[in-house]
């Protein structure tokens, strides 16, 4: 491309920026946007025909105004989630298209650079490890799986399933949740008869509510058995996850990742937190990337069947069906191992679309299967979309912020007697948001030096180098995606949860800088900043590693303990639970629940709820009954409630205006069943259940009363379940 021809580009790119500042309508700055790609497309054509040159010049400006012009659309047209008539009514919004979109069309922008790069250099012969020399026997794999698991469990498995030993206290239990009793209410629909997800419905995936409901009902359907059963879910995630990092990269690799979960922010600083943190929601993704590369750089690139693609694909389809973040993440790592190792893996654009075809139709068939075997083959298009809702609304920037943990920063400035004293303090966790932020510059900075080295020195490497690359471009790639979530709504939580691999990720990037990258200052200067993260990980975590370190000899004892624990839990299955056995069904962990103020007043007035209902469906309009029942969530689950519209938790369903009237029209519209409400109901819904019912029915109202008033029970006439 000369430089008329980049000058022209340039000047059209602004000019789009100018357009979509401009035109109040995606349509519009769409219609305008293309128009003038469109005219800059042909000037460019036909200057490259006036020289005698080829495509290569055309070709690099349909990516440049591609990427500058789907970014506008994407990331600074007016979103198409929320429409200008609509309002976000809980979580707040702010928009960080800009950032996520930034942060992607970078990435997307180096990686088409190097592919047309390698367009213009014609086709590459193939270089990759040896099979021979990165791939162990099978023995030896088996054994190396073995012992990395059982390291596994116990430096990270153990430790977090010590955390459902809840002993007495004061207080309630941690587990006592609003994040559990969204999912717990929503499991108490489907053990009433609802359909799994879509008349439960959580924002966490439909395979994670089924795979959750049947480890709470395997432990014990309790609050104390959904935090152990979320427990046992995460230890074996975690094993998993740690097995295929032995897999793909070696023990040694393997080994490191275990200490960099400790040393940075990883999954195991929010394993306790039940129900937000279920790791099945992520872990597909850096599987994937660990395999993408494995398959198109490693070893893997010599084994040419479909099975192995077919079976990646799969595993994606499954992941789908988990959460919506491996749907998502999933499919970002399989574009971004495309576009980043195309040039690398020697295969040609038709082979790289019939791999990325068979994994697209594998994964899409399998969630289809999923989702039809529990939910019914009817029910798909429904399924996919509430499962995108939500994710729609998370990048129009509902629920999104800069931090959402408390911050804060002082400094005192004064003169005293004649001196200067000065005083700085900060509370809160300034390490997680500046390493979340400074994490998207090293991300875009080793992608592009990957990418680099991919294009240019991938065929003169040597084996070592090359081997090393493909397990390094893995990571780096799961990592790259798996932060996008860190982004949205950021906080330690959200920075934790998601970080498989951000750990590894840093403690390999000095070996790939200096092993990868040629001598100068550059290399200088990363390997110093490489060095530097490492340096202070170290020193931020040496007191959890002691810690775990000494919490290796007793290995024996707590995993006897936490035998126990399971078995004492699971012997109470067959108990009828009352209220406080819904808590736990342990009687020295019930104790601190019974002893709640509020607890009398809660067992009577569920009794008396039921007890009207004749097991007819309920939706609550009160929000918050007191201090122990603060949310519907926990009504739903603890009172054994039928929900009428299937949201028992409106906090986690209802974002916007106009959510929340569907929700009063759905729940008004039906014609059978009641409505509780007090004087703090949503008058809203209130107004529109009693105006729904029409001659010959009628509503029979009556006051739920006990040791006070509770509120008023709203029935439609001669509809009894």
């Amino acid at each position: 491309m000369t430089r008329l021809q980049g000058l022209i580009c340039l000047v059209a790119a602004a000019l789009m920026l100018v357009e979509v500042a401009v035109l109040e309508t995606r349509l519009a700055f769409l219609v305008a946007g293309l128009a003038t790609a469109a005219v800059t497309l042909a000037l460019v054509r036909w200057m490259t025909r006036q020289h005698g040159e080829g495509r290569a010049a055309l070709v690099y400006a349909v990516g440049l105004l591609g990427a500058v012009g789907g970014y506008c659309y994407l990331a600074l047209a007016p979103s198409g989630a929320i429409s200008p008539q609509d309002e976000v009514i809980d979580w707040g919004r702010m928009d960080k298209r800009p950032l996520i979109f930034g942060y992607l069309g970078i990435a997307a922008f180096i990686a088409f650079h190097w592919l047309w790069v390698a367009f213009v250099q014609g086709p590459r012969s193939l270089a990759h490890p040896s099979v021979v020399v990165t791939a162990q026997r099978w023995p030896a794999r088996l054994l190396g799986a073995l012992g990395i698991a059982l390291l596994t469990y116990c430096w990270l498995g153990l430790p977090a399933l010590l955390g459902g030993g809840v002993g007495g206290g004061e207080g309630l239990a941690k587990f006592y949740d609003l994040h559990a009793h969204v999912h717990l209410s929503a499991l108490q629909q489907i053990r009433l008869g609802a359909i799994p997800y879509l008349e439960a419905q959580t924002q966490y995936g439909p395979g994670n509510q089924l795979l959750l409901g049947a480890l709470t009902d395997f432990v014990h359907f309790s609050n104390h058995g959904f935090l152990a059963a979320n427990l046992l879910l995460n230890a074996v995630c975690i094993i998993v996850f740690f097995v295929a990092v032995q897999q793909f990269l070696g023990f040694g690799w393997a080994v490191a990742g275990l200490v960099g979960w400790v040393l940075w922010p990883s999954p195991v600083e929010r394993i306790d937190l039940a129900g937000w943190a279920v790791l099945t929601r992520w872990l597909v993704v850096p599987i994937l990337a660990l395999w993408l590369a494995w398959l198109l750089l490693g070893a893997g690139a010599g084994w040419r069947g479909w099975r192995t693609v077919v079976l990646a694909g799969m595993l994606w389809g499954a992941g789908g069906f988990l959460s919506q973040e491996n749907l998502s993440g999933g499919l970002l790592v399989l574009i971004f191992s495309l576009a980043l190792f195309a040039p690398a893996s020697g295969r040609s654009p038709k082979r790289l679309a019939h791999f990325a075809g068979l994994f697209l139709l594998a994964g899409a068939m399998t969630f289809a299967a999923l989702v039809s075997f529990f939910m019914g083959p009817s029910h798909l298009i429904e399924v996919v979309a509430l499962a995108n809702a939500k994710s729609s609304l998370v990048m129009a920037g509902v629920s999104n912020s800069i931090w959402s943990d408390n911050l804060g920063l002082k400094l005192g400035w004064n003169i005293v007697d004649g001196r200067l004293e000065t005083d700085l303090a900060a509370s809160g966790e300034f390490r997680e948001l500046i390493l979340t932020y400074a994490l998207v510059a090293l991300f875009l900075i080793s992608l592009s030096l990957l990418a680099a080295f991919l294009g240019r020195r991938w065929k003169t490497a040597d084996e070592p180098a090359r081997a090393f690359c493909a397990r390094f471009a893995g990571v780096a790639v799961g990592a790259f995606v798996l932060h996008v979530f860190s982004l949205l709504r950021s906080d330690t939580s959200h920075l934790a949860g998601p970080s498989f691999l951000l750990g590894l990720f840093l403690l390999m990037l000095p070996v790939f800088v200096w092993r990868c990258l040629a001598p100068g200052k550059a290399r200088a200067v990363l390997l110093v900043v490489s060095l530097a993260v490492i340096a202070e990980g170290v020193i931020s975590g040496a007191g959890e590693v002691e810690r775990r370190v000494a919490g290796l000899g007793g290995v024996w004892h707590d995993s006897a303990a936490v035998l126990d624990l399971y078995d004492e839990l699971r012997s109470h299955r067959s108990d009828v639970s009352d209220l406080a056995g819904l808590y736990s069904p342990l009687p020295r962990v019930q104790a601190v629940f019974r002893n709640h103020p509020d607890f009398a007043e809660a067992e009577e007035f569920f009794v008396l709820l039921r007890d009207r209902l004749e097991g007819r469906p309920v939706e609550l309009g009160s929000y918050r009954f007191d201090d122990l029942v603060a949310h519907p969530d926990t009504a739903y689950f603890l009172g054994g409630l039928r929900s009428l519209s299937g949201i028992t938790s409106p906090k986690n369903s209802l974002w916007l205006r106009s959510e929340q009237e569907a929700w009063i029209a759905k729940v008004a519209s039906t014609r059978s069943g009641c409505l509780f409400f007090n004087a703090d109901s949503n008058r809203e819904l209130v107004d529109a259940w009693m105006r729904s019912v029409k001659p010959p029915q009628a509503m029979v109202i009556e006051p739920i009363a006990g040791r006070r008033e509770y509120g008023i029970l709203a029935c439609k006439s001669g509809a009894r379940s």
